[in-house]
C-alpha cells in the first residue's frame, strides 16, 4: 500500500495537470455546443446533420458521432474523442518515466532494497496510475456537468461514471503496454518505441474505418474497444465487455512486464541487439562528430530524428491518399461536379490537403518539441548536464546548441515530410502549388521553436514540472485557436496561439506577421532560459 501511495505522490502533478485539461476540454466543448447548436429541435437537428456530414470526412481521427444534436453526444464525440489521445500520451510519458527514468536515477534500486518485489512494484505503479487516471477522467465528467448546467441541462451521473471508467481503462491499458515495452528496450529508446507501438495501434483502428483490409486486425487495438462505449449520448451503449477487455489486456501486459522485469538486470534491456565487443577504454572518443558543436547533438539523436522523419513521411503520403478518397465523392455530387471541375477542383484538393495534413503535422511537431524538452530535463535529472558543463562548456552555449540542434532536426523532418507529400500528390494527380507546399512545410520549424523556446525556459526555471506545463500550454494554444473566435475572445488572446499564427499557408500563403511573432517568442524563450539557468544551481 505504501508503494501505491508513493506512486500517487510522485504522479500527483500529472493527475492534477491532465485532470485540469480534461475538465477544461469537456466544459469548453459543452459551452461551444450551446453557442452553435441552437435551442430548438429543428435547429439542433440541422446542426447534427452538419456535424455528421463533416465527421464522415474525418473518421481517420475520430469515430462517427452518436446523437450530436445533444450536449452529451456532441461532447462524447468532440471532447472524449480527443481525450482518448491525450490520456494515451499521458500514459506513455508516465510509464516510460516510471519504468526506466526512475531506474536510471537509482530510485528503483532504492525501493527494491526495502524488500519490495519487482512484480509488486510494477503492480503498485499500475494501480497508482489507474487511480490517478480515474480521478482525471472523473474531472472530465465534472467539466461536462458544469458546461451542461450552463445550458439548463444535466447528464445522468451513471453515464458520466461509465464514460470515466472507459477512458481510465484505455489509459491503464496504454500504460501497461508501455511498461512492457520498457522492459524490452534500452532506457533512452523506451518512449520512442512505445510511441510507435501506440501510434500503430491507433492508426490500425482509425484507418480501418476507411481501409477495409484493416478491419480484420483492428481487434488488436485498445482504441477499438474504447470507442465501442458511448454512454454520454442518449441511448448510447456502455459496453461492459469492451471495458473488461481493456482491463484484461492491461493486466496481461503488466504481468508480462513483471515477468520480464524479474529476469533482467537493472539498467539493461531484456532484448539486446548484437554488436561488436570492444575492450573497455578510458580515452576520449576519436569520433570527429563529438567535437563539432550542433553536429554532436544531431549525431547523438540520429536514431530518434530518423524515426521521426520516416514516420512523418509515411503519414504525409497516407494523408494525401486520404485526401483523394474524401474529396472524390464530393466531386461526384449531382449538380456540383461541373462547378468543381470548372472552378475549384484543384483548389478543393489543395485546401483540404492543407487542412487535414498540416493540422495533424502541427500537433506532431508540437509533440516533437515536448519530447525534446523532456530530454533536456532528463539530462539534468540524470547528471548528464552536469558532466557537459564540466567539460567545460558555458550554460549559455548549452542553450544555444540545444536550440540549433532542434532547429536543424525539425528542418530535416519538415523537408522529409515535404518530399513525401509532394511525391504522393504527384502520384495521385493532385495539383498542389509546390512553392507553397515547401514554404508551409518549412513553416513547421519556427512553429516547433515557438514551443521549444517556452519549454527551454520552463526546463531552466522549474525542470520537474516543465514537460507537464509545456503540454498544458500546447493544449491551451490549440484550444484558443479552435474556440477563440466562437467565444469572441480578444484578437490578442487568439494571436497567442501558435496554431493561429501558423495560419493556412498552403492555400493562403505565409502570414508574415504570424511568422515574425513565432520567431520572436522563440528567441525570447531561449534567451530567458539562459538567464534562468545562470541563476539556478543544476539539479536543484
Amino acid at each position: 500500500m505504501s508503494t501505491i501511495r508513493l506512486g500517487l505522490r510522485v504522479g500527483r502533478w500529472g493527475v492534477l495537470g491532465f485532470g485540469a485539461l480534461a475538465f477544461v476540454t469537456t466544459a469548453v466543448q459543452a459551452l461551444a455546443f450551446y453557442q452553435v447548436a441552437g435551442h430548438t429541435a429543428a435547429e439542433r437537428a440541422t446542426f447534427a446533420q452538419s456535424v455528421a456530414v463533416l465527421a464522415s470526412h474525418f473518421t481517420v481521427v475520430l469515430p462517427p458521432p452518436t446523437r450530436p444534436d445533444t450536449v452529451g453526444g456532441f461532447v462524447q464525440y468532440r471532447g472524449y474523442g480527443g481525450l482518448a489521445i491525450l490520456f494515451a500520451v499521458w500514459a506513455l510519458a508516465a510509464a516510460a518515466g516510471a519504468a526506466r527514468g526512475d531506474e536510471e536515477r537509482g530510485v528503483v534500486e532504492a525501493v527494491l532494497a526495502t524488500g519490495v518485489t519487482r512484480a509488486s512494484l510494477l503492480a503498485a505503479r499500475a494501480a497508482a496510475f489507474a487511480i490517478g487516471a480515474l480521478a482525471a477522467a472523473a474531472a472530465a465528467g465534472a467539466g461536462l456537468e458544469v458546461g451542461a448546467a450552463s445550458g439548463g441541462e444535466s447528464i445522468p451521473v451513471s453515464s458520466v461514471l461509465e464514460a470515466a471508467a472507459a477512458l481510465a481503462a484505455l489509459a491503464l491499458c496504454c500504460y501497461c503496454l508501455t511498461l512492457l515495452v520498457a522492459q524490452l528496450t534500452a532506457a533512452r529508446l523506451t518512449a520512442a518505441v512505445a510511441g510507435i507501438v501506440l501510434l500503430v495501434l491507433f492508426l490500425v483502428n482509425s484507418l480501418s474505418r476507411n481501409l477495409a483490409w484493416l478491419v480484420s486486425v483492428r481487434w488488436l487495438s485498445p482504441f477499438r474497444y474504447y470507442e465501442l462505449s458511448r454512454p454520454l449520448a442518449p441511448g448510447g451503449p456502455f459496453e461492459v465487455w469492451a471495458t473488461a477487455v481493456l482491463l484484461t489486456a492491461a493486466a496481461l501486459a503488466c504481468a508480462a512486464a513483471a515477468l520480464v522485469f524479474a529476469r533482467r538486470d537493472l539498467g539493461s534491456p531484456a532484448v539486446r541487439l548484437s554488436h561488436a565487443v570492444h575492450a573497455a577504454g578510458y580515452e576520449p572518443s576519436r569520433n570527429p562528430w563529438w567535437r563539432i558543436p550542433v553536429a554532436r547533438g544531431l549525431y547523438e539523436r540520429r536514431a530518434g530524428f530518423f524515426a521521426w522523419m520516416v514516420g512523418m513521411m509515411a503519414l504525409g503520403a497516407l494523408f494525401v491518399a486520404l485526401t483523394r478518397s474524401v474529396v472524390q465523392p464530393l466531386l461526384a455530387l449531382p449538380g456540383l461536379e461541373r462547378f468543381f471541375t470548372v472552378f475549384i477542383r484543384g483548389e478543393l484538393y489543395s485546401s483540404f490537403l492543407g487542412y487535414i495534413w498540416f493540422s495533424t503535422a502541427q500537433l506532431l511537431f508540437a509533440a516533437f518539441a515536448i519530447v525534446q524538452v523532456a530530454r533536456w530535463t532528463s539530462d539534468e535529472a540524470e547528471g548528464r548536464l552536469e558532466l557537459v558543463l564540466a567539460t567545460p562548456r558555458s550554460r549559455a552555449l548549452v542553450i544555444v546548441e540545444r536550440a540549433a540542434v532542434l532547429a536543424v532536426g525539425a528542418t530535416l523532418i519538415a523537408l522529409a515530410s515535404w518530399l513525401a507529400v509532394a511525391a504522393a500528390a504527384g502520384s495521385q494527380a493532385i495539383d498542389v502549388d509546390r512553392g507553397r507546399l515547401i514554404q508551409a512545410s518549412l513553416l513547421l520549424v519556427p512553429f516547433t521553436l515557438f514551443f521549444a523556446g517556452l519549454g527551454s525556459l520552463l526546463a531552466a526555471w522549474i525542470p520537474r514540472a516543465a514537460v507537464g506545463l509545456l503540454g498544458g500550454i500546447a493544449f491551451a494554444s490549440y484550444l484558443a485557436d479552435q474556440v477563440g473566435a466562437l467565444f469572441k475572445w480578444p484578437s490578442w488572446v487568439q494571436d497567442l496561439s501558435a496554431f493561429r499564427l501558423f495560419g493556412t499557408p498552403l492555400s493562403d500563403g505565409i502570414d508574415r506577421q504570424g511568422l515574425a511573432l513565432m520567431v520572436l517568442i522563440a528567441i525570447v524563450g531561449f534567451g530567458s532560459s539562459i538567464l534562468a539557468m545562470e541563476r539556478r544551481d543544476v539539479g536543484s
